[in-house]
């Protein structure tokens, strides 16, 4: 199968650099996310606890979500407009189920998280008092950096290997 559309060279390099890019700048956030959560549950500090968390609700919806559409977006642009295409090979199709779940995930359940979490921060208080307002909001904040660092850096992995060869198709059935 070839594609309709092919990119030209100078677009493709574009495209795969924003890709990176987006992909990239995601993991940095995901590390200051992870850094700030870490700070906000340990701190005894109550106004940097509190810091922390109305921080994390200025950065992530902003940021993260911005930078997995970009993140989403080029890699289906790369897949319909280069030989790799969307669901020739095993590698590709399987960075963009993870991309679009990571998607989802950022939009349905880590911003409103971040700005659950941001808006029960209470400031003038100690840490524990901050962490107690919280209540579980603020340890659930540590998952989504680590699982979507971990889940970047394989489909770094994927795009690097290329593993697991072409999804293969069925011929449909001659008539005799």
């Amino acid at each position: 199968m070839t594609a309709a559309v092919r990119l030209s060279v100078p677009v493709r390099k574009t495209v795969l650099l924003l890709h990176i890019l987006s992909g990239v700048g995601w993991m940095g956030l995901d590390i200051g996310l992870f850094s700030m959560v870490v700070t906000a549950l340990t701190t005894s500090d109550g106004r940097l606890a509190a810091s922390c968390f109305v921080a994390i609700g200025v950065v992530v919806p902003v940021g993260v979500g911005l930078l997995s559409l970009l993140m989403v977006g080029s890699g289906v642009a790369l897949g319909l407009g280069t030989h790799w295409r969307l669901l020739k090979h095993w590698w590709v199709l399987t960075k963009l189920v993870i991309g679009l779940a990571m998607t989802v995930l950022v939009f349905v359940a880590l911003i409103p998280g971040v700005a659950q979490a941001s808006q029960l921060a209470t400031f003038g208080a100690t840490g524990d008092v901050v962490r107690a307002s919280l209540g579980q909001v603020g340890t659930s904040l540590l998952f989504p950096p680590v699982v979507s660092f971990s889940l970047l850096a394989f489909s770094a992995v994927l795009s690097v290997f290329k593993p697991w060869g072409r999804i293969v198709r069925l011929a449909p059935r001659r008539r005799p």
